[in-house]
């Protein structure tokens, strides 16, 4: 049997790179746990075109060794053989034993968003690996963040606890990747000319072995996430397409205003960040769209709004997770503020998702993601109960992504409760606090960062997720939101929030409950107690007396 169509390699350092050209059927090759492998099958008929993206299929059918099955999407991408197109896919190596896949290809009339299998199916190889354990000191994590039976993201059976950066939101709008352009979004004057990102403050912070392109390109973006490492930062807020939104300068397309032909070149570099964030110990936090083009898709498509699933979304959809879903550490967002109505003019881009919709795109997006990553959908402040209500207890729905002002505490143990009682745990985590002006100013413009004390506290002894820190919407200031630069703007507040996050991490956090006796809030159980009266937190561990904390070094 020829194997020379299908090439694997890993990731996160580990350059294995092997094309077997004859082997017998019964033939097994070993691979080790911890490795990701990269499947292709040639496929330099095509050129990046609606045709080739829309009516073209890859899927690898695995059975892993606990005999479970399932169906790996794959996607276009640059041949490593030729200069024409491959197709490639993604496999986490995250069981010991023996796997048994199959690499299918097939052709037909929108075939890659079609949910019955393929009539015409080529068979371009099928391969028979063993998977054997190795010294794992070397490795990251490689299980993939989830939400099951419990209120928290869990990774290698631990609960998952955010404190990440919720800006920039357009941090791709980056200059070194390819084909990025601003496509008339609002204009920083802190951006310069061609209003893209350039980090150079965090070139500093590159590193030799960092997985650069093109003679050293993406230094600076790379070196951001070193940085994050040092401080603490374990999660970042982006935003994968932004065209009608707010900065009008991310998309992951050829052409911004067509959704049917993908840059392969630009995603390519897009998954080597990503990749690298998470090395780093930085999950991605992707949302789909934002509120301004939450119905760009289905306008785009001529269909009606608020009804319907868009074919080109549900590509995107398709090429994002057949891309990126191999990443043990990414959050998949529905979307900024959601379902927002009467805030929406008379721009069709703009007009809210209906909450069937809503449904229907975390079940397809949960039949792609084999990895089982959560699903979680960003609210308007104040409008939880019409975001959410409608998706409690849907299996495929996740969690909260809160954007809230204030009652933090409160809001996250309502629907904590609520997301339980209807028999689907969900995770909340706040991801746009203090209000959309201002956001967590820079450490030059506070004393002190109260944050701390009125957003993550309150927010970790609710049993919250956590939270990715907003910087606010100010288009002249060089810190905003969509301007900033220099992630050491806010240097003070990802140490501090560091701190108290790993004091979080030392407790049975799966064993507690939070609850509201008057002006107290109160998080118990396993034997420790956490209560918070105004900026006082006192602490009993185990068979010991009350202690206050520093709230701000509690460990």
């Amino acid at each position: 049997m020829k194997y020379s169509a299908v090439c694997f390699g890993g990731f996160y350092g580990l350059l294995l790179v092997a094309c077997a050209t004859e082997a017998a059927p019964d033939t097994r090759h070993t691979v080790h746990y911890g490795e990701t492998w990269h499947l292709h099958a040639d496929a330099s008929e095509l050129i990046e075109s609606r045709e080739a993206f829309l009516n073209n299929r890859m899927d690898i059918h695995v059975k892993f060794p606990d005999g479970s099955t399932r169906v790996v999407p794959g996607y276009l991408s640059k041949s490593e053989d030729h200069d024409g197109l491959a197709f490639h896919a993604n496999l986490v190596i995250d069981q010991l034993g023996d796997y048994e896949i199959e690499i299918a290809r097939c052709s037909g009339e929108k075939i890659a968003i079609r949910s019955t299998p393929c009539e015409d199916v080529t068979v371009v190889n099928r391969v028979r690996w063993t998977a054997k354990d190795r010294d794992r000191r070397d490795f990251p994590p490689i299980s993939a963040l989830t939400q099951g039976e419990f209120r928290y993201l869990m990774q290698d059976g631990t609960p998952f606890l955010k404190t990440g950066a919720g800006s920039p939101e357009n941090i791709l709008a980056y200059a070194d990747f390819d084909g990025t352009y601003d496509s008339g979004g609002a204009t920083f004057p802190a951006l310069g000319e061609d209003q893209l990102h350039k980090f150079e403050p965090h070139l500093k912070d590159a590193r030799a072995d960092d997985p650069t392109w093109d003679d050293g390109k993406g230094a600076a973006l790379l070196g951001l996430f070193n940085y994050y490492e040092e401080v603490g930062v374990n999660s970042q807020y982006l935003v994968g397409m932004n065209i009608h939104g707010d900065g009008g300068d991310v998309s992951p397309w050829v052409v911004h205003d067509d959704p049917y032909v993908f840059d392969v070149s630009k995603l390519a570099q897009w998954q080597a960040v990503f990749e690298h964030a998470n090395k780093r110990g930085v999950a991605i936090h992707f949302f789909f769209t934002e509120t301004e083009n939450e119905s760009f898709f289905e306008t785009h498509d001529g269909m009606t709004i608020g009804e319907g699933f868009a074919p080109s979304r549900k590509l995107y959809y398709r090429e994002m997770v057949a891309r990126f879903g191999h990443l043990p550490m990414i959050i998949w967002n529905l979307g900024e503020e959601n379902g927002v109505i009467g805030n929406s003019g008379e721009d069709p881009y703009r007009q809210p998702t209906s909450p069937k919709q809503r449904g229907e795109f975390a079940d397809y997006i949960a039949t792609l993601d084999t990895r089982g990553h959560p699903i979680v959908a960003h609210n308007w402040p104040d409008a939880e109960a019409a975001l959410y209500s409608e998706l409690l207890g849907r299996p495929s729905f996740s969690g909260i992504s809160l954007q809230a002002h204030d009652n933090y505490f409160d809001k996250i143990v309502e629907w904590t409760e609520k997301s339980a009682a209807a028999g689907r745990p969900w995770m909340v985590s706040v991801d746009e606090p203090l209000g959309w002006e201002f956001g967590a100013r820079p450490d030059a413009e506070v004393e002190r960062r109260n944050e701390i004390l009125t957003v993550l506290w309150p927010a970790f002894l609710a049993g919250g997720a956590g939270v990715e820190w907003y910087f606010g919407w100010q288009n002249n200031a060089p810190t905003s939101d969509l301007s900033n630069e220099d992630q050491r703007s806010r240097d003070a507040l990802w140490r501090a929030s560091t701190q108290v996050r790993q004091f979080f991490e030392t407790l049975p956090l799966t064993e507690m409950s939070a609850r509201r006796d008057g002006d107290m809030m109160v998080f118990e159980g396993g034997g420790h107690r956490l209560e918070m009266v105004g900026e006082t937190v006192t602490y009993t561990a185990p068979n010991d007396t009350p202690r206050a904390l520093d709230t701000f070094n509690p460990i």
